[in-house]
C-alpha cells in the first residue's frame, strides 16, 4: 500500500501594510517526511450549505484565470479533482494531525512538489469562498501517479454552520443590489459596502501568528466578523463582485515600505482596472477612492506585484531559497492600462484653465456644505507639477483668487485662505485641498 507524505503547515506570516498579512497555504521547504496511512475506507460527509441567492438581474460568474494559467493538463486535472472533493470532509478527526481529512485525489501523472503547491495556490486564487483547509497536505508522487490529500481545520458541521452564516451575509448584500447597474456601478457598490462594513484588524501580530484569529485572512472574517486584513478584504471584494457578474481577481505583492500586501484587479469592457479596497479603508489615506480603478502605472507608485509562478524556480516555489514562494507568487496579473474608469477621473471637478472654469462653482458648492476637503482633477493636457506650482506656490497663486471669488458669494463665514493645505497626487492627477473656515 502506498503511503502519503504529510506536509505540516509552518506558521510563518510576513508583515504587510499596517501589519497586513497573507495566510500561508503550504509549508516552506521540503515536505516533512512523516507518513500516514491513506484513509481510503473512511466515510466523508458532503457539506451542503444554503445556496447563494445572488441577484436576479445579473448572472454570477466563476472565473478560472489561475486554472487556465496552469501549463500542464495533469495540473488542471489535479485542480479539478481537488475541487470535486473540497466540500467532502470526514467527521472523524485525524488525531495525529488534529485535522479532518478530505478524500484523496489521484492523478495519472508525476507532479513535482512545486507543481502541487502551484495547483493549490491556483485553487485559492480562483475560489475566494474556500477558507477551511489547513496547511497540512498529504502528498505522494511516483513515476506514474500523484496522490494529494487535503485536510480541513473544521469539522463538516462547523463548515456547514460557517458557510450558512457567510452565505446569509452575502445574500443580505445581494438583496440590496438594484437591477440595471453598469459594471462600474456594481463595482462601486461593492467597494463602498466593504469599506463601510469591514474594520482593519490593527492588532494583527505578523510574527506570533498563533495569536491571530485565522478568520481575518478570509472572506468569512470580512463579511461575517467584519474584521480582516488585506487578504480578507480582497477575497470578499472578489466573491461579491463575481456574484453579480463582474470579473475580479486578487493580486499578491508588496506595497508601501516593501511590505506584503494583497489587492484586486477588476475586468469589464475588455479592460482591467486595479483596486485596493484595504488602502481605501486605511487611516493613512483620507480619500475613500484613491485606489479605485487605477492603471498598472499608477499603482506602481506604491504597489508591486510578486513575480509570476513561471518566473520562479522549484526551490523558490517550495520556499527553499529567495523571498518569494508559492503563497505570495501570482498566477494571473492582468495589465491595467485604461484610466477612464478611475473614480476621480470620472467624478472630480476638472481643472481646464486658469480662469477657474469648473473649479470656482464646485468650490462654492463645497464651501456652502462646509466640506473639509475639496478634490479636483488636473486635465491630462497640463503638466501636473506646473499647474500645482502656479495654483499654490508661484505668483499669481491662482487658487487663492478662486477662494476670494467664492467668499464673495457666501455670507456669515468664509474659507480661511491663510490656513489652506494642499496635497498633490501626481500619479492620480488630483489635488486635495484642506479647507478651514472662519
Amino acid at each position: 500500500m502506498k503511503k502519503l507524505i504529510t506536509a505540516v503547515l509552518v506558521a510563518f506570516i510576513l508583515a504587510a501594510m499596517c501589519s497586513c498579512s497573507i495566510m500561508d497555504i503550504l509549508p516552506k521547504g521540503l515536505i516533512t517526511r512523516k507518513v500516514i496511512e491513506p484513509q481510503a475506507k473512511k466515510e466523508y460527509l458532503t457539506v451542503e450549505p444554503d445556496a447563494l441567492s445572488y441577484t436576479k438581474g445579473y448572472e454570477p460568474i466563476s472565473p478560472k484565470h489561475s486554472y487556465e494559467a496552469l501549463p500542464k493538463e495533469s495540473e488542471q486535472t489535479l485542480y479539478e479533482g481537488l475541487m470535486s472533493v473540497y466540500y467532502d470532509i470526514s467527521d472523524e478527526m485525524n488525531k495525529e494531525a488534529g485535522l479532518y481529512p478530505m478524500p484523496q485525489v489521484r492523478v495519472d501523472a508525476a507532479l513535482t512538489e512545486a507543481e502541487v503547491r502551484t495547483v493549490i495556490k491556483a485553487i485559492y486564487d480562483d475560489n475566494p469562498e474556500l477558507f477551511w483547509t489547513s496547511g497540512t497536505v498529504g502528498y505522494y508522487s511516483s513515476g506514474e501517479e500523484t496522490v494529494v490529500q487535503l485536510y480541513s481545520k473544521y469539522s463538516p458541521k462547523e463548515i456547514d454552520d460557517k458557510l450558512a452564516v457567510l452565505h446569509k451575509a452575502a445574500n443580505s448584500f445581494y438583496a440590496t443590489v438594484p437591477d440595471g447597474l453598469s459594471e462600474y456601478e456594481r463595482e462601486l457598490l461593492v467597494h463602498d459596502f466593504i469599506v463601510d462594513l469591514v474594520d482593519y484588524d490593527k492588532d494583527v501580530d505578523p510574527v506570533n501568528t498563533d495569536r491571530n484569529d485565522p478568520d481575518i485572512y478570509t472572506v468569512y472574517g470580512a463579511l461575517v466578523n467584519k474584521l480582516a486584513v488585506c487578504e480578507g478584504y480582497a477575497r470578499a471584494f472578489q466573491l461579491l463582485l463575481n456574484g453579480i457578474g463582474v470579473d475580479c481577481v486578487s493580486i499578491s505583492g508588496y506595497a508601501g515600505e516593501s511590505e506584503l500586501h494583497m489587492w484586486n484587479a477588476v475586468g469589464f469592457n475588455d479592460k482591467w482596472y486595479a483596486v485596493d479596497v484595504t488602502w481605501d479603508d486605511s487611516d493613512a489615506f483620507v480619500y475613500k477612492y484613491a485606489f479605485f480603478n487605477l492603471t498598472t502605472e499608477q499603482m506602481a507608485y506604491d504597489h508591486e506585484p510578486s513575480p509570476m509562478f513561471t518566473e520562479l524556480t522549484e526551490d523558490e516555489i517550495n520556499g527553499l531559497e529567495g523571498d518569494i514562494n508559492c503563497d505570495v507568487m501570482n498566477m494571473f496579473v492582468p495589465e491595467c492600462s485604461d484610466n477612464s474608469m478611475g473614480y476621480y477621473y470620472r467624478t472630480a471637478p476638472r481643472f481646464t484653465d486658469y480662469n477657474g472654469d469648473g473649479i470656482e462653482s464646485t468650490l462654492l458648492t463645497a464651501a456652502l456644505a462646509r466640506d473639509e476637503t475639496y478634490i479636483f482633477y488636473v486635465d491630462d493636457k497640463f503638466d501636473f507639477e506646473e499647474v500645482t506650482s502656479n495654483l499654490f506656490i508661484n505668483y499669481p497663486q491662482y487658487f487663492f483668487d478662486y477662494i476670494k471669488n467664492v467668499n464673495n458669494n457666501i455670507s456669515n463665514y468664509s474659507i480661511d485662505s491663510s490656513h489652506i493645505g494642499y496635497f498633490p497626487y501626481k500619479n492620480l492627477r488630483i489635488i486635495a485641498v484642506e479647507l478651514k473656515y472662519y
